[in-house]
C-alpha cells in the first residue's frame, strides 16, 4: 500500500489518537501515536515524520509548547511541520500558554476538531514523495 507520508500524533488522549489515526489512515497516511512529549520526541528521533500533530496539555499544562521548541531547535527535526490541536485556549490552563513569545508551530487548531479537518490539514502539509 502506498502512503502519502508519515504523521506522528503526540497527545495523551487515547480517544483523540484513535479517532485521528483512523481518519488519517483512511486518507492513506501512516500514523503513529505517542502519549507524551518525551515519548514523541524519542519516536521522532527514531523515525522522522512528515508532520506532527501535537497537543499542548499533557503531563504538564505547557508540555506541547516545550515539545515544539525542542523540535524547532533540533538540527534534524527543525523542518518537520507542527500543528497544534488543543483545547488549551478554553481551559483553566490557558494562562500557561505563552502569548508573549512566538510559537514554533505551523498551524493551531482548537479541539474539538473534525476528522475531515485533520485530513485536510495533513494533505496541506504533507506532499507525496516522488517515487524513484
Amino acid at each position: 500500500m502506498t502512503t502519502k507520508g508519515e504523521i506522528l500524533i503526540i497527545d495523551d488522549d487515547p480517544d483523540f489518537c484513535e479517532i485521528a489515526k483512523t481518519a488519517l489512515e483512511k486518507a492513506s497516511f501512516l500514523v503513529r501515536c505517542a502519549s507524551n512529549g518525551p515519548q514523541g520526541l524519542a519516536m521522532m528521533r527514531e523515525q522522522k515524520p512528515d508532520l506532527v500533530i501535537l497537543d499542548v496539555i499533557m503531563v504538564m499544562p505547557d508540555e506541547g509548547v516545550y515539545v515544539s521548541e525542542e523540535i524547532a531547535h533540533d538540527p534534524v527535526l527543525h523542518d518537520v511541520p507542527v500543528v497544534i490541536v488543543s483545547s488549551v485556549v478554553n481551559s483553566p490552563y490557558a494562562g500557561y500558554f505563552p502569548t508573549d513569545q512566538p510559537l514554533h508551530v505551523h498551524q493551531f487548531l482548537d479541539k474539538p476538531v473534525s476528522a475531515q479537518k485533520l485530513v485536510d490539514v495533513a494533505n496541506g502539509f504533507v506532499r507525496p514523495q516522488a517515487e524513484s
